[in-house]
């Protein structure tokens, strides 16, 4: 039990990286330090580099549970948020932490979409049981900022004002909607059903907010074009 409980992860990752389909990914673990339970992990990805910290409570095993508490600080941000890992799924609890979008443009690199401004976590807790989400209650804000994005040939984009956004639970969907701060008009929104596929709704009051043309005699409103897939 004492050997198990300072088992240091250097050890574990020397002998089971080479299994881990890690070459296939951009992530580049540089070094592990600390033990299996309660260590960090320094890696890069498309040049932005972060620190993983874990720390885990073994408390919770004999339970079926096995809880962690993470904490991830990078060259775009931070994020923290309590883990808990049972036999039929996952739950994230109490996540926050900010991200500078600005540094993320290595990640886009070829996608000719530059972002810029800072998105805060005030409030997430989501969980994944059984290919299901189950609960989802988050509550997400953007400073707003000047973005870019491809439109054929052409760059479009512009200054766009502060969203705000939110994640909640309705019986067996998540549904999600992002609107302007102080706004009531919802610029984009949907949900996710039990099957995992995702339903996504523009509202005309994006389009006008990114100067694209549209018909004036539509409603702030009215939905200009909705995304169905499967993701899950």
């Amino acid at each position: 039990m004492f050997l198990v409980a300072l088992l240091p992860v250097s050890v574990v990752w020397s002998q089971f990286s080479h299994v881990l389909p890690l070459a296939q990914t951009p992530l580049k673990v540089k070094g592990v330090s600390g033990t299996v339970w309660n260590g960090d992990a320094l890696g890069s990805v498309n040049g932005v580099v972060g620190v993983l910290g874990w720390n885990t409570s073994i408390s919770g095993v004999l339970l079926g549970q096995l809880p962690i508490d993470l904490i991830f600080k990078s060259s775009v941000g931070s994020l923290q948020t309590k883990a808990l890992l049972s036999l039929n799924g996952i739950e994230l609890m109490d996540t926050s932490g900010d991200i500078q979008l600005l540094a993320l443009t290595p990640l886009l690199k070829g996608t000719r979409v530059s972002l810029s401004g800072a998105v805060t976590i005030e409030h997430m807790n989501i969980g994944y049981h059984e290919g299901v989400i189950s609960p989802a209650d988050a509550l997400i804000s953007w400073s707003g900022g000047e973005v870019k994005y491809p439109a054929g040939r052409e760059i479009h984009g512009g200054v766009f004002p502060p969203f705000v956004g939110s994640i909640s639970q309705k019986n067996d969907l998540t549904v999600f909607s992002i609107r302007e701060k102080d706004s009531i008009i919802d610029v984009v929104d949907g949900e996710l059903d039990a099957t995992g596929v995702a339903m996504v709704r523009v509202k005309r009051r994006l389009l006008d907010l990114a100067n694209e043309p549209w018909p004036k005699n539509s409603s702030e409103s009215d939905v200009v074009f909705k995304i169905k897939r499967k993701i899950l």
